[in-house]
């Protein structure tokens, strides 16, 4: 019981949090957007993943993806090309759950969710 409402506590906190509208959110510094188009695939996984996207150019991003307490469960540096780009991610030893995976470039950080069940 105890279990049950301290997760649902966690999972309206974090959506409340992290602010998202539908299941992206989006904190831009400026108004040029160079990723677009980005999705999850699959989602929920039980293994692996892959995170699709559109970029507008050649550019250095940072991929993380954080439990829902902000912890930083992984982080890697990508070099993007022009067009449909793919990150592939590993469960590796993560437990079963939402976390949030985000893409930083120097305009803009996008981060939406992924369930790993």
């Amino acid at each position: 019981m105890i279990k049950k409402l301290l997760f649902t506590l966690i999972v309206t906190f974090s959506i409340t949090a992290f602010g998202q509208q539908g299941d992206v959110a989006v904190v831009k510094k400026d108004t040029t957007t160079v990723i677009k188009n980005i999705v999850a695939s699959p989602n929920p996984f039980s293994v692996t993943t892959k995170i699709k996207f559109q970029a507008e150019g050649a550019f250095k991003i940072e991929f993380s993806v954080k439990d829902l307490i902000g912890n930083t469960v992984h982080f890697q540096k990508y070099t993007t090309k022009k067009g449909i780009n793919y990150i592939p991610f590993y469960r590796d030893k993560l437990d079963s759950g939402i976390y949030i995976y985000s893409i930083k470039t120097n305009n803009e950080i996008i981060s939406k969710r992924i369930v790993i069940k």
